[in-house]
């Protein structure tokens, strides 16, 4: 596949079929990546019509895949109640601005009820959300729990961003047992 070209184009609503439905799903399986959050919109946009294939996946999914699991579930309540949840919709939406602008939003009520949501956009593709997200779980002083700080951990030794990466190791030295 030509890497200049997109692996997704604009298709009728109508025109979706199984297959499409498939590959959506499949890429909320890849990990945070432009695909994934295209996906859960569509995936969002499509409603019920994904219902029974989403419900399929997350039952062949196992514990080790909480985030994942989290996100299908989400979907299949959303396709269930038809009732929005705008910071939840906006945390994975397309456009890195909507998310980054959301973290920064959430206040810190929110934020612990978003935690889970929260947490894996550190390894987003975008610099400006991870650093959001960094310094939202850094203020609501959550790095106390053993598996946040573990994440953190983990993701300071492939940060990319100098300046991500700096307040990364400032926040774990805080923290440091």
């Amino acid at each position: 596949m030509n890497s200049d070209k997109p692996n997704y184009e604009i298709i009728k609503a109508s025109k979706v079929n199984d297959k499409i439905i498939d590959h959506l799903i499949n890429n909320l399986k890849l990990g945070l990546s432009e695909e994934f959050f295209i996906s859960f919109e569509s995936l969002l946009k499509l409603g019920k019509r994904a219902k029974l294939a989403l419900e399929t996946q997350f039952n062949h999914m196992d514990d080790d895949h909480n985030f994942r699991k989290e996100i299908f579930n989400f979907l299949l309540n959303y396709m269930d109640d038809d009732i929005a949840n705008p910071p939840l919709e906006q945390l994975f939406h397309p456009d890195f601005i909507i998310r980054a602008k959301t973290i920064m939003q959430l206040g810190k009520e929110d934020s612990l009820k978003y935690l889970n949501f929260i947490l894996p956009l550190i390894s987003d593709p975008d610099d400006s959300v991870r650093y959001a997200a960094i310094k939202l779980i850094d203020s609501l002083n959550q790095l106390k729990n053993p598996y946040i700080y573990k994440k953190l951990k983990k993701r300071v030794e492939i940060e990319s961003n100098l300046v991500i990466q700096k307040r990364i190791r400032k926040i774990l030295e805080l923290y440091s047992i």
